[in-house]
């Protein structure tokens, strides 16, 4: 596993809710994008945790609750940097990533979208 290493621009992942907010994890995650994923049950973020890479914090948390979500939003920022966008769904991701698969918006050639955050909730 690599070392940890901080970024300016985090993201906090909520996986609960919307198959493209989940697509865009997957895509960070395989990027080595630094991310903070969280979700409500373990079978959403055991993937991000089993295959860790050193840039994702995994947690389980009930998204639901302000305490608990702040709680996230601290543990990932302790770890990676300061969490700049909360994306929980399709609406919330970044220009250029396709709400639709998550996959690259026409015309990317690189991650630029990947790394591109909206700002916090």
């Amino acid at each position: 596993m690599r070392k940890n290493t901080r970024s300016p621009d985090v993201a906090l992942v909520v996986v609960d809710d919307d198959p493209a907010v989940l697509d865009h994890a997957r895509a960070l995650f395989a990027h080595d994008i630094p991310f903070g994923v969280v979700g409500s049950q373990y079978s959403a973020v055991v993937p991000f945790m089993l295959g860790n890479n050193g840039h994702t914090v995994a947690l389980v948390a009930d998204v639901d609750d302000p305490d608990q979500l702040a709680g996230a939003i601290m543990t990932t920022e302790r770890r990676l940097g300061p969490v700049r966008a909360v994306i929980r769904y399709a609406s919330d991701l970044p220009a250029g990533m396709d709400g639709a698969d998550g996959a690259f918006g026409a015309g990317a050639s690189d991650d630029a979208g990947l790394r591109s955050t909206a700002p916090a909730a």
